[in-house]
């Protein structure tokens, strides 16, 4: 009787199994590995479809939102202030600027949409929005439901009363050197910001970061979202109410906001019904608006926290919030940038979203888009073309 054919496999490695039995184990476990990754990390999926963060992410998250109030639209200036020069145009082209508008003693000078953008358009802020966390932690000061900068965490984030990350205080989130952990990676789509992004369960993902231990905390600075999340966390649960209800009441609607913005949260609020923890703002990235609603959080640093002559924030929050600390180019979750004229305070968001403050000629630029440029010693080149454009007459 005729016996099988050996196959190369068996004759390679002594085993009676066919090829096709191995491709079968193959894909099985690969099959199982693969559920088993998505269940261990179930943003996974949701990060691989989506590849890359992008300005019109509120479409696919859940949101809070920001009520605007009266509105108080801006005035149009009697003059127009020119536009870019060519070189600072054609980087702007470069990196896909949607929005660019200059206000200038307080009304519009210029004003140009391009890419989808539009007067009317909502953007992601990205990391702006971190901004807007340390003006709403500089009013929860204000009213009383945080006594000091110098707080320690651990009376607002209990989870870690026991722990020595709860001796953090709100100054080292502030200034961006808590020595805590946190992956600042965009593109690992297992990184923990990866995770804080597309996760559901924002919360928790921000409690596993932990001291690095030859990290003190308040002596380096490391930009980590994690940071503000933290902070927004805590004045929310400082003040007793959702982030966005709060910077509704203490800053949209005092400031005339023409339009009611988004703050994407990490889960749906029915969701809430299942036993989950209630649903938080994405502190350190998702605060969703125009152009020119952007532009009056700017035209507030620039009137040292007043608007139509009322004092709303003590011109002294402001001024540390927008001042260098450990690090020389980086204030409370405010950016600064150096130049012969003095400094410039900035916020910014990671596909380039700018709100720049320029108290020498008193005048706020925002730029909105969907890419970055270079980065010279800290700072984007089109953040300084920009600054240079607004500084000119």
């Amino acid at each position: 009787m005729d016996q099988k054919p050996v196959s190369k496999f068996e004759e390679i490695t002594g085993m009676n199994i066919s090829l096709r039995q191995v491709k079968i184990g193959i894909y099985s476990f690969l099959f199982v590995f693969i559920i088993s990754l998505f269940t261990i990390k179930p943003f996974l999926a949701r990060s691989l479809y989506h590849n890359f963060a992008d300005i019109d992410d509120y479409k696919i998250f859940d949101n809070r939102e920001v009520k605007a109030g009266v509105a108080q639209p801006w005035e149009m200036a009697g003059a127009t202030h020119s536009a870019p020069d060519a070189s600072t145009q054609k980087l702007l082209d470069s990196i896909n600027t949607t929005a660019l508008l200059m206000i200038d003693q307080g009304k519009i000078a210029y004003e140009k949409y391009d890419r989808g953008g539009a007067v009317d358009e909502l953007s992601g802020s990205f990391s702006m929005a971190k901004s807007i966390v340390a003006i709403l932690t500089g009013f929860a000061i204000q009213d009383g439901a945080i006594p000091k900068v110098d707080s320690e965490i651990s009376t607002w984030i209990t989870e870690w009363a026991d722990r020595p990350e709860g001796k953090i205080t709100i100054r080292d989130l502030l200034t961006m050197s808590t020595g805590l952990n946190w992956d600042e990676a965009y593109i690992n789509p297992f990184s923990i910001t990866t995770e804080a992004y597309y996760g559901g369960a924002l919360v928790q993902t921000a409690l596993k970061q932990r001291l690095v231990e030859d990290r003190q905390p308040g002596k380096d600075f490391k930009y980590q979202s994690g940071s503000t999340e933290l902070l927004g966390l805590l004045v929310a649960r400082a003040v007793n109410k959702p982030l966005s209800t709060y910077a509704s009441e203490k800053l949209w609607q005092p400031i005339g906001a023409e339009k009611t913005a988004l703050w994407s949260i990490d889960h749906s609020e029915k969701l809430n019904e299942a036993n989950l923890k209630p649903a938080v703002e994405k502190s350190f990235c998702c605060f969703n608006a125009r152009a020119r609603d952007f532009a009056k959080i700017g035209q507030f640093i620039l009137q040292q926290g007043q608007w139509n002559g009322k004092p709303l924030l003590s011109s002294q929050w402001v001024q540390e919030m927008t001042s260098p600390k450990v690090a020389n180019y980086y204030g409370y979750q405010w950016w600064v940038l150096s130049t012969p004229q003095g400094p410039i305070p900035y916020a910014r968001g990671i596909l380039g979203q700018y709100i720049i403050v320029v108290p020498q000629k008193n005048r706020v630029v925002v730029r909105l888009g969907k890419k970055m440029g270079e980065r010279i010693d800290h700072h984007p080149a089109e953040v300084r073309a920009l600054a240079d454009w607004a500084l000119k007459d």
